[in-house]
């Protein structure tokens, strides 16, 4: 295993904390992530027709947003640790 899979592998892991405040920013509580990922595999036209059209495009986007923050954060820590290790060589 290269020691770059084993850095993400290890971020992944330590970030663990920051993934559950940053839920906590994005969701109120559990139903709440409950009803968004059902938003988000549910068909446009299907909310469309039970009147949730804009509520369901709001809970795609605020579980987007979570997804590309938190994967966000472990690429920009990524990217630190190469160029201090790259310092250090």
């Amino acid at each position: 295993m290269s020691l770059e899979l084993v850095m993400i592998i290890l971020l992944l892991f330590l970030n663990i904390p920051v993934y559950k405040f940053l839920f906590r920013v994005f969701f109120v509580d559990n139903d709440d992530y409950n009803e968004t990922v059902r938003h988000t595999f549910t068909p446009n036209i299907i909310s469309l027709f039970r009147g949730e059209y804009w509520k369901d495009r709001m809970n795609t986007a605020r579980l987007q947003f979570f997804i590309i923050i938190c994967g966000g954060i472990v690429v920009l820590e990524y990217i630190v640790l190469i160029k201090i290790i790259a310092v250090f060589r």
